[in-house]
């Protein structure tokens, strides 16, 4: 007698009851409050006010305060990091939220001293613009004149050249706000533009699904805006143009996105790899729709906008600090930390650290996390200009108000990296699933037929059963034994398809 025993009655392996098909998504967790208590009162009663004005989500309203706040103040000075890295103070905001949240509204507003001061230069730019042309021309024309009576005489043609002197300065480009730039045509518009810009754009789509992000445009644009955030030169050589070496520039960012075109840019490896998303700030509140009665604007909201665009008003109309000789070359002074806020940056650099490890809680957000540290220090070095212009030390209390905004924007990448808005793999694999629920006629599919048919982003064999992993793990597909003849090929690894919700 054998010594094993078989019990009876097994269930067959095919009557076991399968799980249902999971979403691929996590369920939408409540997103974090922004923390208006960490502004300075001037920012917190305007954040304040514009939600009773426009009813929009307080985060919106805290981001076109915030991204209006630091194009002002951008232009004006540096921070040098406690380890001695001098950064500007540049930040790129995200704003998500769906069609109908009034973010335009919010822009609008927020940017009222912004779109004042952009007119008044357009209108000096009209004035200049023809006395400079009419400049330019004479000085052309006699260039020519020059050139064609010294024909063959070098150095007479550099003594006549050299009293004429140097070529009238075209006036700046009155643009404060470009929406939607290619890398090619912000450079171009930075040689003669204003110093200090910021791209901004309530329809965010434009900038992200735009020329300028285009595939094969992508990346070259990303780093640009890298280098740009960085504070580095922007260096471009081109056959026809030749070499443009563009250094004191400043741009800072705050697009406006809908979720589904959000997370096509925040899932994208490409700008993962290349750095981008580590240095944006992304806001995704609870929606207010539906909430929006009509009420009577208190008149409190009314003098803390006006109060708001005032200030932003005065520190836009002081010259910005340039290189000598240089209309638009910052050389802005800088911000030291004082003994107190460098403890703390040190403090709160090593808990950062710590939490960036395998296995612990920001290990998902390394790259952000890992520029939480100045990114903090930007925005609070924004916060004290803001309410002092002429600021030299940061002291604790706006790092502490820089460190706890920041936190908000970790806690909102940690989540929006946990519903898997961020995570390029589940995106891939709504696209598989959607192809194999609307485009692929068969109830078998195979690796190749995934990688040869479905879609550029899933190409290759591993890229494939790493997307069918996903799909697998939720329940949408289920593997089977042995081999399966699919539109007339054998195929020895074959899935069943999941259809049933």
């Amino acid at each position: 007698m054998s010594k094993f025993k078989v019990k009876e009655n097994i269930m067959d392996a095919q009557e076991i009851t399968k799980e249902p098909p999971q979403p691929l998504r996590k369920q939408k967790t409540t997103p974090f409050e922004f923390p208006i208590n960490s502004l300075p009162d001037l920012l917190k009663e305007a954040v304040i006010g514009l939600h009773d004005k426009i009813q929009a989500p307080i985060a919106i309203c805290a981001q076109s305060i915030l991204a209006s706040s630091n194009l002002a103040v951008q232009g004006h000075a540096n921070i040098t990091l406690p380890f001695g890295q001098e950064r500007p103070l540049s930040c790129f905001f995200l704003t998500i939220a769906e069609s109908g949240e009034r973010k335009s509204s919010c822009d609008n507003e927020a940017m009222n001293a912004i779109q004042a001061f952009e007119e008044e230069l357009r209108q000096k730019y009209d004035l200049e613009y023809q006395g400079w042309k009419n400049a330019y021309d004479a000085y052309d024309n006699q260039r020519k004149v020059i050139l064609k009576q010294n024909k063959g005489n070098v150095s007479g043609v550099k003594n006549e050249l050299d009293k004429l002197g140097k070529e009238p300065e075209q006036p700046l480009t009155p643009l404060l706000i470009c929406p939607e730039p290619t890398f090619e045509g912000l450079c171009k518009l930075m040689v003669h533009g204003q110093p200090s810009m910021g791209v901004f754009s309530s329809e965010g789509g434009q900038f992200i699904g735009g020329h300028g992000m285009k595939e094969e445009n992508k990346i070259r644009t990303a780093a640009a805006l890298s280098e740009v955030w960085d504070g580095n030169a922007i260096k471009r050589v081109r056959s026809v143009d030749g070499t443009t070496i563009l250094n004191g520039r400043r741009i800072c960012m705050h697009l406006m996105a809908q979720p589904r075109i959000a997370s096509t840019f925040l899932s994208d490896a490409v700008l993962k790899d290349q750095g981008l998303l580590s240095r944006m700030l992304v806001a995704s509140p609870v929606s207010t729709t539906g909430t929006r009665l009509k009420h009577k604007v208190k008149d409190e909201s009314f003098l803390a906008l006006d109060k708001f665009t005032s200030v932003i008003s005065d520190i836009l109309t002081i010259p910005l600090p340039t290189k000598h000789g240089f209309k638009n070359e910052l050389r802005p002074r800088v911000i030291l930390f004082n003994q107190d806020a460098a403890e703390l940056f040190y403090s709160f650099s090593d808990h950062i650290e710590e939490r960036m490890g395998a296995g612990k809680d920001l290990e998902s957000i390394k790259g952000l996390a890992n520029k939480l540290p100045e990114h903090a220090s930007r925005i609070a070095a924004t916060l004290a200009l803001i309410e002092n212009i002429n600021t030299e030390k940061l002291e604790l209390k706006y790092l502490m108000q820089g460190i706890n905004i920041s936190s908000y924007y970790a806690n909102e990448a940690l989540r929006i990296f946990d519903e898997g808005m961020a995570d390029p793999n589940i995106l891939l694999a709504e696209k598989l699933l959607y192809w194999l629920h609307n485009t692929w006629d068969e109830e078998y599919v195979s690796l190749p037929d995934i990688y040869q048919l479905c879609s550029n982003a899933i190409n290759t064999k591993d890229k494939a059963k790493q997307i069918v992993a996903v799909l697998e793990g939720h329940n949408w597909l289920e593997k089977i034994a042995g081999s399966k003849v699919i539109k007339e090929k054998t195929r020895r690894e074959v899935w069943k398809i999941i259809k049933e919700v």
